[in-house]
């Protein structure tokens, strides 16, 4: 029987990290473990997970000697895993009923090596039935390649990144590929795992059902993409473009400078945004002045930020 093994990178989690396992080992028999790899938090994550494997053998806990990053924790997860897929599940999210055995089937008639669905938003005052995709959701099942996931992951703003699914991958295929997440990454880590997969020829479907549930929060000027973070990102596509760029067809490689771009614009918009949060006015004029280019995506921030916060007063 083909089954899964869900990994579950964990930090400071204790408050919600239950109900995330317990919806994954709902799953039912596709499910031959659950590992939760607990980055060192300073709370009662590990305990927790202890009662919850106590209860339920599939349960298996590892522990970061020191914080280092859901994509350290998931690789210290997916050095454990056993099943013949892997689905990425954060610990303040759940699955609906089901759902890996859907995805998984899907997988497996198609000779997929990675499957994505779409996500249910839920909390943080999202109406219920939004999903994340939108209109931008396929209405059929779609094979993705290498472009179109590119495509998909160009940091618009009007336009939500392919990134944030949460996907279940062939383990078989990483491992025969050597493949692991970038650990530099603290942020967008998923989607340079399936980029690198693509490049190596992996298969990726996107289905439209939307069976992964994700937890969002009220936006507000301090709820928001660490610059840091974005910069990172923009490194990691300049080095992944400057390594693959024999392999890549000359419209990957533009799609790839393109949201290198973007990227850099968000993470200097972010840092204006951390800056004028602080009052520090001369140091958000320097970033700008620095790319004036990030000054549109500065000001469709502003008026997100107000817009959160004028809902949050009214309700």
């Amino acid at each position: 029987m083909t089954q899964a093994t869900v990994i579950i990178a964990a930090w400071k989690a204790e408050k919600t990290l239950a109900t995330s396992v317990e919806s994954a080992l709902a799953q039912g028999d596709i499910v031959r473990e659950v590992i939760v790899a607990d980055d060192a938090s300073p709370d009662g994550t590990s305990a927790l997970t202890q009662d919850l494997a106590a209860r339920d053998a599939r349960v298996k806990l590892t522990r970061l000697t020191r914080n280092a990053g859901p994509a350290a924790a998931r690789n210290a997860a997916l050095d454990l895993a056993q099943g013949d897929w892997i689905a990425v599940l954060d610990a303040d999210d759940a699955m609906r009923p089901n759902r890996l055995t859907r995805m998984i089937a899907y997988a497996e008639a198609h000779r997929a090596d990675i499957v994505c669905d779409d996500l249910e938003l839920v909390g943080g005052g999202t109406p219920p039935g939004r999903v994340f995709l939108g209109p931008h959701a396929p209405i059929t099942p779609q094979r993705l390649s290498l472009e179109d996931y590119l495509a998909g992951n160009q940091a618009r703003p009007d336009r939500p990144s392919l990134g944030f699914l949460k996907p279940a991958l062939r383990r078989a295929f990483l491992e025969t590929h050597r493949l692991r997440y970038d650990e530099t990454l603290r942020n967008g880590e998923d989607f340079h795992l399936v980029l690198a997969a693509l490049t190596a020829g992996a298969a990726l479907w996107l289905i439209p059902e939307a069976g992964y549930l994700y937890t969002t929060r009220t936006g507000s000027l301090s709820n928001r993409l660490d610059p840091d973070h974005a910069r990172a990102l923009a490194e990691a596509d300049a080095a992944y473009l400057d390594r693959m760029r024999a392999t890549l067809s000359r419209e990957a490689q533009r799609l790839m400078r393109q949201r290198t771009a973007r990227l850099s614009d968000l993470a200097a918009a972010e840092a204006a945004l951390r800056a004028l949060k602080a009052r520090h006015l001369a140091t958000a004029l320097a970033t700008m002045t620095h790319r004036p280019r990030a000054a549109g995506r500065l000001l469709r921030q502003l008026l997100e930020a107000a817009k959160n916060r004028t809902g949050a007063v009214s309700r």
